[in-house]
C-alpha cells in the first residue's frame, strides 16, 4: 500500500511540474511577444477564428488589392474563405467553399494562392481551383470550384510564383506519412497535370507557409502547437544548384534540397505562424493562435503582422 501511495505521489509531482513548466512557457512567450512587439506592425484582423474555425492560408491579389484567407472547421463543417479589402483593411465578404459537384468542402483547408486569375486551395490530398473574378464579384454566400484534383502528396500549403505552382506537405511523424518520411515540395510549371510535377524539392519539417522574394530567395514559416515558437526560414535559391533525382510513384524527377548550407537566416516568431504573402516587398504573416479553439494559446496574434 505504501508503494502505491509513493507511486501516485510521484506521478502527481511529475504532472504538477509539467503543468508548471507549461504555464511558465506560456508566460515566457507572452512576455517575449510584448517586448518584441515594436518589431511587428499589426495590420488587419485575422478572420475565421470563432465557432471552431481555424485560420490557415493567406494570399494576395495585386489585381484587386485584396487578401484572401482560408479557415477550416474542427467539427468538419464547411471550410471558408475571407476576402479583405487592403485599401481599407475591412472584410468584404465570407464565402463557403463548395466542390465542383456542389458538395461542401469540409476538409482541412489550408494553403491558398493566386495568379490573379485562378485561386488554388489545397487540403489534405486534394487541390481545388476557383475563379478569382467570380470570388470577387459573386453575391452568393458560397463559391463552387471549377476543378478538384487528387495530389500525390498532402497539400498543406501552396504558392504560385514565377509561372510555377508549388504545393508542399507539412509532415510531422507520426501524425503525417509521406514517402520515405521526407517532406516534399512539388513544383508544377504545367497545372493541367498534378500527377507529374516538373521537379521536386526536399523541405524542412513542419512548414506552414511559403513565399519567394524578388531575388528568388525562398521563405518558409514552420510551427507546431501553441507551446513552441514559430520560425521564419530564409533560403538561397536551390534551383541554381545541381539536382539529383527522386522517385515518386515509380517515376524519377529532378530533385533539390533545402539544407543548412543554403539557409540564409532563421527568425523566431510567435507560435502558430501560418500562411504569408509579399506586398510592396513586405512580408505579411497570418497566425492561427487567435482561434477560440486554441483558447490557452499565448500570445493571441489577432491581426496579420507585417515586417520588412
Amino acid at each position: 500500500m505504501k508503494i502505491i501511495k509513493k507511486i501516485v505521489k510521484s506521478i502527481l509531482i511529475v504532472i504538477g511540474i509539467i503543468i508548471l513548466l507549461l504555464l511558465l512557457n506560456h508566460l515566457r512567450l507572452n512576455i517575449s511577444y510584448l517586448i518584441n512587439k515594436s518589431h511587428y506592425k499589426e495590420t488587419y484582423l485575422t478572420q475565421g477564428n470563432i465557432n471552431q474555425y481555424i485560420p490557415q492560408g493567406l494570399t494576395y491579389s495585386s489585381k484587386y488589392n485584396i487578401s484572401i484567407q482560408t479557415s477550416y472547421n474542427k467539427k468538419h463543417k464547411v471550410s471558408r474563405i475571407y476576402i479583405t479589402d487592403l485599401s481599407t483593411n475591412k472584410l468584404i465578404k465570407t464565402l463557403d467553399l463548395l466542390k465542383s459537384d456542389n458538395s461542401i468542402n469540409n476538409n482541412h483547408v489550408g494553403g491558398i494562392t493566386t495568379d490573379n486569375n485562378t485561386v488554388w486551395i489545397t487540403n489534405d490530398y486534394e487541390v481545388n481551383e476557383y475563379n478569382l473574378e467570380e470570388i470577387v464579384n459573386t453575391n452568393y454566400k458560397s463559391i463552387k470550384s471549377i476543378r478538384d484534383t487528387k495530389l500525390p502528396i498532402r497539400g498543406d500549403f501552396c504558392l504560385y510564383k514565377n509561372d510555377t505552382l508549388y504545393i508542399g506537405d507539412f509532415f510531422l511523424n507520426p501524425f503525417y506519412k509521406v514517402p520515405n518520411n521526407n517532406p516534399l515540395l512539388l513544383a508544377y510549371e504545367n497545372t493541367s497535370d498534378y500527377k507529374n510535377p516538373s521537379y521536386i524539392i526536399s523541405l524542412p519539417k513542419m512548414v506552414q507557409g511559403m513565399e519567394i522574394d524578388k531575388d528568388n530567395n525562398f521563405y518558409f514559416t514552420t510551427s507546431f502547437t501553441y507551446l513552441i515558437n514559430s520560425k521564419l526560414l530564409k533560403y538561397k535559391n536551390v534551383l541554381l544548384e545541381k539536382p539529383s533525382t527522386y522517385k515518386l510513384d515509380n517515376k524519377e524527377y529532378k530533385y533539390y534540397k533545402f539544407t543548412n548550407k543554403n539557409l540564409i537566416s532563421k527568425t523566431t516568431l510567435a507560435p502558430m505562424a501560418e500562411g504569408m504573402y509579399f506586398k510592396n516587398n513586405k512580408l505579411h504573416i497570418l497566425f492561427e493562435s487567435s482561434a477560440d479553439a486554441y483558447f490557452p494559446a499565448l500570445p493571441k496574434m489577432k491581426k496579420v503582422i507585417v515586417f520588412d
